[in-house]
């Protein structure tokens, strides 16, 4: 019985409040219109992130892009529309709605917006302010001419990323790498307005650009396209999209010239996007990875959405498969079950994201039972729906843009690909007691006196006659996540909502070298709030261990 308050609690609290999903995290322009958007490009300006995308404005399935937007965050949740940094008509050549990918680096005092325009070339805007707005730098010039590259495919030359660093002699030296199909770098000029001429032959040309390759790709894994670079202590990370549909991968280099190494997928195919996009950047102590979904009404892979995630590494380096996430950085999982089998939780039925065009979009149904199926379907968010306070929606958090839907008087797992009113409402539910007195219950926006039920191991929908079975407990979902590291004068603080179902959980904290400097079993409050500060004797690098959860510091 005290577990069942506990749980009915939990509810009362979660549904009684608003949740927002973080994902996307670009959704409006300042005056609350719907925004598309992809190939998410982000840099950290002192204490503010930007983020630089395409503006998909296609009513169609192919793209259209007239210009690229600007939002900015302090803290990565609130993001703030800065509006047109550069449009793709800013540049004479090639088409007036192609601004497709680029990144923006800061050299010398000046901001340079690299970028593309579909295959016709590479280029850049520059300005003296991060938000622009950006001018033509070559005055209608390219740094890469489609030509000086053409040979195995004719739309290689796109996607733009730049690395500036010293290297061990103390000599800066300014990368650029982009590329489709095929993976190319060369060096940019202290004017940043040109290749360098690298073989000595007094000309800028194709002769000055190399070709990388990546080792040990899996068979039936190529390069696709989107390259980033990042590092990480002496590690260079390439970041990039791999095969068709686009997956998410990486890999490893001491050197940003290559060789690189393959390490491993990180995010399969999309659910909602044919493309992919990573961009990945530090910020206050943690490392954050961006990429684009067609998770919106009526979105698609030429109607794109930016989102982000934490990018976790593992000790060794290495970066494990993570899903795209609904929840992003301040959303909340929860896990459904029935009142009448509390054991049994919803999940929706596997599928693969689709590869074929003419199978998007798709769905499956939603079932009922213990894990015995990928852990990441039993996930879901219940976010607000159309209407007042108690309409809700509830979203597959591995499958974004995918609700629970009233689909002819059948329940299943859609994706909204119209944007219609009539599909918004049959992904709605209104919020109820429960029908049995315990828990909540939800009854369709479009079919009234029709409630969620659990029947047979499958949710469909009835008039509420199993009353138990129409009522259901709603539990967070045990993210460790939820816990936050930061340091500052007075300390490493262990701060935030722990969920597992211990209430003494072992802590201990590591300096850079292994030892442990603190170790002691923690013990939660009531409320599950855990707030803990050491200090450490000198400053360095610290791992601090609490349970399953584990964060490296600066102190």
């Amino acid at each position: 019985m005290k577990r069942v308050t506990a749980c009915l609690l939990a509810v009362l609290l979660l549904l009684g409040i608003t949740v927002s999903a973080n994902n996307p995290i670009v959704k409006e322009d300042n005056a609350g219109n719907r925004v598309y958007a992809g190939d998410p490009a982000a840099i950290v300006v002192g204490d503010t992130v930007y983020l630089f995308c395409g503006h998909d404005t296609s009513t169609t399935n192919y793209y259209y892009m007239p210009e690229w937007l600007c939002y900015s965050s302090k803290d990565m949740v609130n993001w703030e529309y800065e509006g047109v940094p550069m449009r793709a008509s800013d540049f004479s050549w090639g088409s007036a709605s192609d601004a497709w990918a680029g990144e923006v680096e800061y050299y010398n005092g000046k901001y340079y917006f690299f970028m593309c325009k579909n295959a016709t070339g590479i280029s850049v805007g520059v300005s003296d302010t991060i938000t622009g707005p950006y001018k033509d730098h070559l005055n209608g010039r390219k740094l890469v001419e489609p030509g000086w590259t053409r040979g195995k495919v004719g739309w290689d030359d796109i996607d733009p990323t730049v690395w500036v660093e010293l290297d061990s002699e103390g000599v800066e030296h300014r990368y650029i790498m982009w590329g489709n199909s095929n993976l190319y770098i060369s060096e940019l000029n202290e004017e940043m307005n040109s290749l360098m001429d690298l073989n000595g032959d007094g000309a800028v040309n194709g002769g000055d650009i190399t070709e990388l390759f990546i080792e040990d790709m899996p068979l039936g894994t190529t390069f696709t396209e989107a390259p980033w670079i990042y590092k990480r202590g002496d590690l260079y990370y390439l970041f990039f999209a791999n095969n068709w549909h686009e997956e998410l991968s990486y890999a490893t280099s001491e050197s940003v010239t290559g060789p690189y190494t393959y390490g491993g997928k990180l995010m399969e195919a999309g659910a909602s996007s044919n493309t992919n996009h990573p961009s990945v950047i530090d910020f206050k102590g943690k490392t954050y990875i961006f990429y684009h979904t067609g998770a919106m009404e009526n979105g698609s892979g030429y109607r794109r959405s930016v989102c982000v995630d934490e990018l976790i590494f593992n000790e060794d380096g290495s970066i494990d498969l993570f899903y795209e996430s609904s929840v992003g950085l301040d959303g909340t999982k929860v896990y459904i079950s029935p009142v009448s089998d509390p054991s049994c939780k919803l999940y929706h039925g596997y599928f693969s994201n689709t590869t074929d065009e003419t199978a998007y979009p798709a769905g499956s149904l939603v079932y009922c039972d213990e894990f015995t199926v990928n852990k990441a379907d039993f996930e879901w968010e219940i976010i607000p729906g159309r209407g007042n306070e108690d309409y809700v929606s509830i979203q597959a958090v591995n499958k974004m843009g995918y609700f629970i839907t009233n689909y002819n008087s059948y329940v299943k797992l859609l994706h909204d690909n119209d944007a219609q009113s009539s599909t918004a409402q049959s992904m709605t539910f209104i919020k109820r007691d429960g029908l049995c007195g315990e828990g909540v219950s939800f009854e369709s926006m479009t079919q009234r006196g029709m409630y969620l039920t659990v029947s047979d191991g499958v949710l469909t929908l009835t008039n509420g006659y199993n009353k138990k079975a129409s009522s259901f407990i709603v539990t967070e979902v045990n993210n460790p996540d939820a816990l936050t590291v930061n340091a500052d004068e007075n300390g490493i603080h262990l701060t935030g909502t722990y969920t597992g179902e211990n209430t003494t959980v072992l802590l201990y904290i590591k300096n850079a070298d292994g030892k442990v400097v603190d170790l002691k079993f923690v013990r939660t409050n009531d409320t599950r709030k855990l707030d803990y500060t050491y200090k450490p004797e000198a400053s360095g690098t610290y791992t601090v261990v609490f349970g399953a959860f584990k964060k490296n510091v600066e102190f």
